[in-house]
């Protein structure tokens, strides 16, 4: 009974000394993550990540293009499953160190059953079961397959952290775009109202020339038909804002209803490089620099070292183990047997109904489909990379175009109605002058929506996006603004 008694207190040690390594996990940090792993990749999402997230605003404030971007990475709950995938990868990496260390466990048991015999010299028999064991074991050698397994863990690793910071570079685009639909929704309601006004400074001009009589009764039908699709074309553009406003407000992980604007930008800056190289050399960059790539390319070399690995996963593979036991059967008296052993064995797969044929194929295949995956990836880089050159500096030739043909439609429009509350033109002039107007308003707004965009594809196809290069470099040049357009007296 004593040996019974020592076995349970040892067996209850065990359980305490677990107890008292998780408990002491929470006031030592080592314990948590013994290995590591999380403190590998912190360098994984560097400028990418604001050092202090912002609080959400509770006014009805401008935000400005930083803000969004950071409420974004901060709030929005796809980055933040991107980042506990990347915490979760940083585990199973370490976890892979734990090869390296025994294995151990206990167990504890203790029976009692009573049986009785029926008659007249019925007896009742008594008897019991106490056991309890504790066993170690540990891998001394397996031909290097512990190695191969934390080197392709670590490689898997990088592709996950490179994977991240794809996933923020992404977050950060998409923030940047909505904020730029929002602005441009917000000026196009601006450039609506502006039509709309003309529409109405033209409306009054005919209503007023044909009750002197001056234009017959279709001068004023026509103005009022303007004026009609100017305020349908108004209320488009607020039912716009609204709705760009809702998708804003869901990024940033807000209500859809809450009440949220963005600050202008400064187009003095839009034409100005980001990167000053010709398209070649941003090619050339984009394979080096992109984030996505360089994971693809940890992904083969991990799978080639896992190949490695299947390979020798036919050796033999040596272990030491040790164990110490007792039991105690008690039924017509004590019957103790205590038990301990120690060792070294060798394990040597000899046949496993071609398992190892197949999965070494398996793995060869994957490779070489990650190969081919990879070629594609590089290609798709490259068209990615032209494309979005070429779209910038056609955009730039845009932006400057819609320029000249604003100022020569804003021109047009005040000569035109001018010359019309003089009695010198006709309905049909200021007409066509009011849609030449509205068209170079809107043209204006698209081209630069798009210069906006293609600068940023531009530098996200290259691979350079991020929390430092979201606004545009202040240019040389000054151009001027595009806001605030006034209406013609």
């Amino acid at each position: 009974m004593k040996r019974t008694r020592a076995m349970f207190g040892i067996f209850c040690g065990v359980l305490a000394a677990a107890s008292a390594a998780r408990a002491a996990s929470e006031t030592l940090p080592w314990l948590e993550d013994p290995f590591g792993g999380r403190e590998k990749v912190a360098i994984y999402g560097t400028r990418l990540m604001p050092d202090i997230c912002p609080p959400m605003p509770e006014n009805k404030t401008a935000l400005t293009l930083s803000q969004v971007v950071n409420l974004s990475l901060c709030y929005n709950p796809d980055t933040k499953t991107a980042f506990l995938s990347l915490m979760s990868s940083a585990d199973s990496y370490a976890a892979s160190y734990s090869a390296y260390l025994p294995s151990i466990s206990s167990g504890f048991s203790r029976s009692r059953s009573r049986s009785f015999s029926k008659g007249r010299d019925g007896n009742t028999s008594i008897s019991g079961d106490s056991d309890g064991s504790i066993s170690a074991s540990m891998t001394l050698y397996d031909f290097g397959q512990r190695e191969l397994g934390i080197e392709a863990a670590e490689l898997s690793l990088t592709a996950a952290g490179l994977g991240y910071d794809t996933t923020l570079q992404s977050a950060i685009a998409t923030a940047i775009r909505s904020y730029y639909s929002l602005l441009t929704a917000q000026n196009a309601v601006e450039v609506a109202t502006a039509s709309n006004l003309f529409a109405k400074q033209s409306f009054e001009a005919a209503e007023l020339r044909h009750q002197l009589g001056l234009v017959p009764l279709a001068d004023k039908l026509q103005a009022t038909v303007a004026y009609s699709q100017s305020q349908l074309s108004l209320q488009q553009a607020e039912n716009t804002l609204s709705i760009t406003r809702g998708s804003l407000a869901r990024l940033l992980g807000m209500p859809v209803d809450a009440a949220l604007g963005v600050a202008e930008i400064d187009d003095s800056n839009l034409t100005n490089d980001p990167f000053g190289g010709n398209v070649q050399l941003l090619i050339d960059r984009a394979k080096n620099e992109r984030s996505d790539l360089k994971s693809s390319r940890a992904s083969l070399k991990a799978a080639e070292i896992a190949l490695k690995r299947t390979k020798r996963s036919n050796l033999a593979t040596i272990t030491a183990t040790a164990g110490m036991g007792y039991d105690t059967v008690k039924m017509f008296g004590d019957d103790a047997t205590r038990s301990q052993s120690i060792g070294v064995s060798v394990s040597i797969p000899i046949f496993t109904g071609f398992t190892q044929t197949y999965n070494t194929r398996i793995a060869e295949t994957g490779i070489k489909s990650q190969m081919e995956s990879l070629k594609a990836s590089e290609l798709g880089i490259e068209q990615e990379v032209w494309s979005a050159w070429h779209n910038y500096e056609n955009a730039k030739k845009n932006w400057e175009i819609s320029w000249d043909q604003l100022a020569s439609a804003t021109q047009l429009r005040d000569v035109t109605l001018g010359r019309y509350k003089e009695g010198l033109g006709t309905i049909l002039d200021v007409l066509n002058a009011q849609s030449s107007y509205r068209g170079a308003l809107q043209s204006h707004l698209t081209t630069r929506l798009s210069l906006l965009t293609s600068r940023l594809d531009l530098i996200r196809a290259v691979g350079a996006l991020n929390l430092d290069n979201i606004e545009p470099e202040p240019a040389t040049a000054e151009i001027p603004v595009a806001t605030n357009i006034e209406p013609a007296e």
